[in-house]
């Protein structure tokens, strides 16, 4: 029984310390601040009638990671369309939001989740110029932005990274000029490289 015991304990305390050193492992290897820049997609529906579209543009971020898991990020992006379901009307869309990234470390791919507030600005001729006769330009406008999804990193090295996707639904409340139904559901889909800065 004593011998039991001892063996017990013995057990208990190699588990003890292996869970001490792989937390300070994951410690050690969370990066301070990840920068990321890539390219992103956007499906996006049509102002006016609803109809989707397209637009490409880059995005980046800048993260700082509070510990091994959660982390608060910025991210900006701008997006463009220069012919609207092809009927010759620009628009270009930019972002700015901010929000709280959760992270499962340990390993060489970084799975995430986030969820991201704050607003846009569309222009373009799409709302510079009339969209009918008698109709006047919606005009330039600021939006609310919300924006909810993950991704996942792999990391290269201590310092590089390849953002394999990030995809995320975007609800926009840009102008449509059809009642006040100024909302839009969009999907985000993003890819590039990350930077890693400094150890948590």
């Amino acid at each position: 029984m004593r011998r039991t015991l001892h063996l017990l304990t013995f057990t208990l305390a190699a588990l003890f310390a292996l869970g001490v050193a792989q937390a300070a492992q994951a410690q050690d290897a969370t990066p301070k601040i990840e920068v990321f820049g890539g390219y992103s997609y956007m499906r996006a529906n049509i102002v006016v009638n609803g109809t989707p579209f397209n637009l490409n543009g880059a995005s980046g971020s800048v993260a700082y990671n509070v510990n091994n898991w959660l982390g608060v990020a910025g991210d900006f992006g701008v997006y463009h369309q220069g012919s609207v379901t092809g009927n010759g009307f620009s628009l270009t869309l930019s972002s700015y939001q901010f929000g709280p990234r959760f992270s499962f470390r340990g390993h060489k791919l970084v799975p995430y989740g986030q969820v991201l507030l704050g607003a846009g600005h569309a222009t373009g001729t799409l709302y510079t110029t009339s969209l009918g006769v008698g109709l006047a330009p919606l005009g330039a406008n600021n939006g609310f932005l919300l924006t909810a999804g993950g991704g996942v990193d792999w990391k290269v090295n201590h310092t590089i990274g390849i953002r394999i996707v990030q995809a995320e639904y975007l609800y926009s409340q840009f102008l449509n000029g059809v009642g006040n139904n100024n909302r839009q559901n969009n999907l985000r889909i993003s890819t590039g490289v990350v930077f890693s800065f400094g150890k948590r």
